[in-house]
């Protein structure tokens, strides 16, 4: 499924000649409504088992797909994830070691290794999702750093995770234009947002039960904070939070 997200060069075009070629690509042209609603609208359209997101800048290994579905069927996984390159104007730069090791776990390992950056991230393009992790959650319009907002509830919602650590996902990093690559602005903080809102969710659904996930959760979020202005944190204190910000 390619979503045309109102483009204003010639990527409609091209992906109509795609679906000229091969019947099984649907082409979706749409007024912008940018990234969150042009995953949210190709979800909505999609009818597979499996769910893979890939960014308009990136693209993947010709065997990713086949790869991650593999590990998926070998170990019964909800989620499945591999690494991925970062791809500069002079240099690619790997994630993590690549030396194929396969670590399996359920939510709980995920969210860990999320909230620490390790195994399982919360970038939503390096996936491989069964369709019941999905369930009616959706990206949150209008918001930078969306998959923050989301990614670790499709992992709570998975029975079994499995990652395996070969790059296959193009993460690229070259344009100065691309949401990642701009100049800080207002809407970067979203980042905090997303962090606040898991710190809450974190809270309610883990206290009694495993304190450390809450622990690491708070920590990553002072970490967040600690790269924003001071002055916003006054801002979050103003807000109508479950756990104010000073008991964080």
């Amino acid at each position: 499924i390619l979503v045309d997200d109102g483009s204003t060069d010639t990527s409609g075009k091209l992906c109509d000649k795609f679906a000229e070629k091969d019947s099984r690509i649907i082409v979706i042209h749409k007024k912008n409504g940018g990234l969150s609603d042009a995953r949210n609208v190709g979800i909505d359209k999609s009818s597979g088992s499996y769910l893979v997101f890939v960014d308009s800048d990136d693209w993947i290994d010709p065997d990713m797909i086949s790869i991650l579905y593999n590990v998926a069927q070998k170990n019964n996984s909800d989620i499945i994830e591999c690494s991925y390159r970062n791809i500069y104007k002079d240099h690619i730069l790997e994630e993590t070691n690549c030396n194929a090791e396969i670590i399996n776990g359920d939510y709980v390992t995920a969210l860990e290794g999320m909230l620490d950056w390790r195994y399982f991230k919360p970038v939503a393009w390096n996936k491989l999702y069964k369709r019941n992790v999905i369930k009616d959650i959706r990206y949150p319009v209008g918001r930078l750093h969306e998959d923050e907002f989301t990614t670790y509830k499709y992992f709570y919602n998975a029975k079994k995770v499995s990652y395996i650590d070969v790059s296959k996902y193009n993460y690229d990093r070259t344009r100065e234009d691309s949401i990642t690559g701009r100049g800080f602005s207002e809407k970067n903080l979203d980042a905090c947002w997303a962090f606040r809102e898991r710190v809450d969710f974190f809270y309610n659904t883990f206290m009694e039960e495993d304190d450390i996930l809450v622990e690491v959760a708070i920590h990553s979020q002072q970490l967040v904070l600690a790269e924003s202005s001071h002055d916003f944190l006054s801002v979050l204190n103003e807000m109508d939070y479950e756990t104010p910000i000073h008991e964080v």
